[in-house]
């Protein structure tokens, strides 16, 4: 959920994500990239994005075969 004060304000200072201040979510992405390691999956990168709590992250490099079922294990574990 957002902060008890309501919704974000709109993007400007949230952009780039960086600082505490404007980057909720951390602990939760971070724990997301752990599962994925220990399931042996290549995640080459994660960050924050532009609105707060909205994060991304890469699968990869791997062939195509193994990226489709990297992406489909990843989401799986994101959602568990």
């Amino acid at each position: 959920g957002w902060p008890e004060g309501g919704y974000p304000a709109p993007q400007g200072p949230f952009y780039c994500g960086a600082g505490n201040e404007a980057v909720y979510g951390r602990p939760l992405a971070e724990a997301h990239l752990d599962a994925c390691i220990k399931a042996g999956i290549q995640v080459s990168g994660i960050n924050a994005e532009v609105m707060p709590g909205q994060w991304e992250y890469q699968v990869g490099p791997v062939g195509p075969l193994e990226l489709g079922d990297s992406v489909m294990i990843s989401r799986w574990l994101l959602h568990r």
